[in-house]
């Protein structure tokens, strides 16, 4: 069986229609066929059959994804077989990260914390990146060990100048877009 579409991603509030097709060697009907969400039977008013062997589901006001994987849409035969599934990926883009704030214990290391954004959850597996570089020259660099003083902060343990100022910046990132927060301008001394 084919369900499509397969593992689309939907901003909340979003409707989809899905289809599930069984090839005729299955001898399945469309009325033998029934969908779950999360484990959870769908009512049958939800499903319609499109052909002898293709069976839809209308899902109407689509909620943030319950886990970070995608929720889990299958079709299966009325004995309760699995006979195909989908991952529907349900949120939001990333926000603008906010409040970076970075210190030095020893002018030749750097940790930088950060809060995702206003709201901050988007139901989608989001990455975080820290990037940093030389004010007027250098190229960006991507920080490295993540999670360090939290679960949004990062550690940049050397090889970094002392008095040229640094441009630094967070991207988040997920299935549906990209945000940059402002770009904060440190001196390694000041901090």
């Amino acid at each position: 069986a084919v369900i499509s579409p397969q593992d689309p991603t939907l901003l909340i509030g979003s409707s989809l229609v899905a289809t599930c097709t069984v090839s005729p060697d299955f001898h399945l009907k469309a009325e033998d066929l029934y969908w779950t969400l999360n484990g959870r039977r769908l009512p049958a008013a939800l499903s319609t059959p499109l052909g002898p062997t293709t069976l839809s589901v209308a899902l109407t006001h689509l909620n943030g994804s319950k886990q970070q994987s995608g929720d889990n849409l299958v079709c299966h035969s009325r004995d309760g077989g699995i006979l195909a599934g989908s991952c529907l990926y349900v949120g939001l883009p990333p926000e603008k990260p906010v409040n970076i704030s970075c210190w030095s214990k020893n002018m030749k290391d750097l940790t930088c914390t950060w809060a995702p954004g206003t709201e901050g959850e988007t139901f989608l597996h989001t990455n975080y990146t820290l990037k940093y570089k030389l004010r007027w020259y250098g190229r960006d660099n991507t920080c490295q060990e993540y999670h360090t003083a939290g679960p949004y902060s990062c550690h940049i343990p050397k090889d970094l100048a002392l008095f040229t100022p640094y441009e630094i910046w967070v991207e988040a990132s997920n299935r549906l877009g990209v945000a940059v927060s402002d770009v904060v301008m440190l001196d390694i001394l000041d901090v």
